[in-house]
């Protein structure tokens, strides 16, 4: 444990927390690594979690790694697939009248223009996975529901401009995981049509599925000097910039870190509170604020 004496406190504008609540998926992304072995309790103790997560902001949060002082904090619900979850909209709005910064990650295969029109102007960042627009890379790595069925391009363009017409506010990001099926690819011409305020490159981690399938330091260079002239503000994250620097808590309402190929997790913060929990958590904030 940390000497609170000694270590500085670090004050951020926001602190996002990943709230991974199931993990069911429509797809079958080989490198996943949403692998909890968990049935999700979200639907009967979403409103709980969110108010021990509410009570972080403006709080001194003890981290093994050194004390931090968060003004907001964005819960970004993630998955599995999160609008598999029926409840997500209530969440959502649920966490945007508690004050908290509402998010989601998604392969937007199942985002309506409806939910978009009702609680886009909820939603702080609306993210979306997509790792190639090529229909047989795209079933090289998963990323397809049972029936074959995948977001295009076109469709992918329509959510981005919904998202503009009625929600201005809404910062809208890809993620993309530069595997060996798509660390060849030019994927300029699609994200200049995009134009995400925020376009994240992941280097695979070579865990589950992509045991022994990942990408060599030059290859992951190339591929993002090949797009250093697109998609606005570029953050790419190799493995190492990802360790520690995540706040992720699973459809248990704990907080996990992964370790090797298996997790390390807290105590629920129903039982002890969110602050208490991340007592536990190794956190590498200056990590963090550097990729916003």
């Amino acid at each position: 444990m940390f000497d609170g004496e000694r270590c500085q406190m670090l004050r951020i504008p926001e602190l996002t927390i990943n709230w991974h609540i199931l993990e069911a998926c429509n797809y079958d992304c080989y490198f996943c690594y949403a692998k909890y072995g968990q049935r999700s309790i979200f639907s009967r103790h979403y409103a709980g979690i969110l108010r021990k997560l509410d009570a972080l902001k403006n709080r001194r949060i003890d981290f093994q790694n050194g004390p931090v002082i968060a003004e907001n904090i964005r819960i970004n619900f993630a998955g599995g697939e999160p609008f598999l979850e029926k409840d997500l909209d209530r969440a959502i709005d649920f966490a945007y009248n508690l004050g908290l910064r509402p998010s989601f990650i998604s392969n937007g295969s199942l985002l309506t223009d409806d939910f978009i029109m009702r609680f886009g102007p909820m939603v702080s960042v609306a993210g979306f996975s997509v790792d190639s627009f090529d229909d047989e890379q795209n079933r090289k790595i998963g990323r397809r529901d049972s029936r074959g069925a995948q977001v295009d391009s076109e469709r992918m363009a329509e959510i981005f401009r919904l998202f503009r017409q009625v929600s201005p506010k809404t910062l809208l990001k890809l993620n993309t995981v530069v595997c060996p099926e798509n660390v060849g690819d030019d994927l300029s011409s699609s994200l200049r049509e995009l134009r995400p305020d925020r376009w994240k490159a992941l280097r695979v981690i070579p865990i589950h599925g992509a045991t022994g399938r990942g990408v060599s330091d030059e290859e992951f260079s190339n591929f993002l000097a090949r797009h250093k002239d697109v998609a606005g503000q570029i953050v790419p994250e190799d493995n190492v910039d990802m360790h520690r620097s995540y706040l992720m808590l699973d459809p248990d309402g704990r907080f996990y870190q992964r370790e090797g190929s298996s997790y390390i997790r807290s105590a629920p913060i129903l039982d002890v509170g969110a602050a208490t929990a991340l007592r536990s958590v190794e956190f590498d904030a200056k990590t963090y604020s550097s990729r916003y």
